[in-house]
């Protein structure tokens, strides 16, 4: 081997290396949603009565974190369409896939990838008319946001002492993990808490946070109750998981969502349940409390709160296919 091929195999070799040898299938990171449908088709989409149709579902995980219970249900063929023995079909058709993870876009490893093939035959239509019929995918799957909120604490000492230099202060800092539900903060508590002296006043002082759960993905959080699935009203939309406050001492939960005083908040058993609404959007009056004296002289302090948050959610893609009776 002359010395220019070696050094055309050496760059090969690091171009491989360098695309993390996925088969020319890069990582993909959607920040706002989890299991995402790539593709949903049908072969062909017009029809004559008798024919079968292909249904191709292509589907990736593209969130922040592990798809776990993925399944794949069809809706708009129950007793109306039949299998590929003729037979009318008599229920949702349904595939599981189990467990999609995530993609490692520091390493360009993409999310795991499945496809769902649903063979499915026309119903009976009459002859000289050439109905337009729709059918649904949707694919459901339990999914985690983790969310990290940093907020900050000030003596009113410290506060006067930056206002007359001019300094800016510091603002609530929120992290989340690429997915469908996303926690946020209203503007005006993003502003430091100013801690007053023990000699003013109640030896505690409370500071009041508005956290905001959002829905940005492209379906909806749902909840199964007794093997029954429930979306929009009702028990749908419900999130479960933990809250966990970390910050100096002398500072815990004075009430969030019913619970009273501590560190760590399991959505579980809440008095109030997270849930989100019609709107899409769910609002979290937490509030906590600082012991003053223990507070002492601090000019200055972060105080973390922790969010691991656990959902189950569906997302849908629709085809229309054309039965032509005969």
């Amino acid at each position: 081997m002359n010395k220019g091929s070696y050094y055309i195999l050496i760059a090969l070799m690091a171009l491989v290396l360098a695309t993390g040898c996925t088969g020319g299938r890069s990582a993909k990171v959607d920040v706002n949603n989890g299991v995402t449908i790539t593709d949903f088709s049908a072969s062909p989409t017009q029809a004559n009565d008798g024919d079968f149709v292909l249904l191709d579902i292509e589907f990736e995980n593209t969130g922040g974190t592990t798809a776990r219970n993925v399944q794949v249900d069809l809706y708009g063929v129950e007793g109306q369409w039949r299998d590929s023995f003729g037979n009318l079909i008599t229920s949702t058709l349904t595939q599981n896939f189990g467990t999609l993870r995530r993609p490692i876009p520091e390493r360009n490893i993409p999310g795991d990838f499945r496809l769902a093939n649903f063979n499915i035959m026309t119903k009976d239509v009459p002859e000289g008319i050439s109905p337009v019929l729709p059918i649904e995918a949707r694919v459901t799957y339990d999914y985690n946001t983790s969310g990290h909120l940093q907020l900050y604490a000030m003596s009113e000492g410290e506060y006067r002492r930056k206002t007359s230099l001019g300094e800016p202060f510091p603002t609530a800092e929120i992290i989340n993990s690429a997915g469908p539900i996303k926690l946020d903060l209203a503007d005006r508590y993003r502003q430091p808490a100013i801690i007053n002296s023990v000699s003013q006043g109640d030896p505690v002082q409370i500071i009041p946070i508005k956290i905001v759960f959002t829905n940005v993905g492209n379906g909806f959080p749902i909840t199964e109750i007794n093997n029954q699935i429930t979306g929009l009203g009702g028990a749908g939309g419900r999130l479960t998981g933990t809250i966990d406050l970390f910050a100096p001492a002398g500072i815990e939960f004075d009430n969030c969502l019913g619970t009273v005083g501590g560190h760590h908040i399991d959505l579980d058993t809440t008095q109030i349940p997270l849930q989100l609404r019609e709107s899409g959007t769910v609002p979290v009056a937490c509030t906590l409390k600082v012991d003053k004296a223990t507070w002492g002289d601090r000019p200055i302090d972060t105080i973390q709160l922790v969010f691991n948050i656990f959902y189950r959610y569906y997302t849908y893609s629709r085809v229309n296919v054309q039965v032509i009776g005969e």
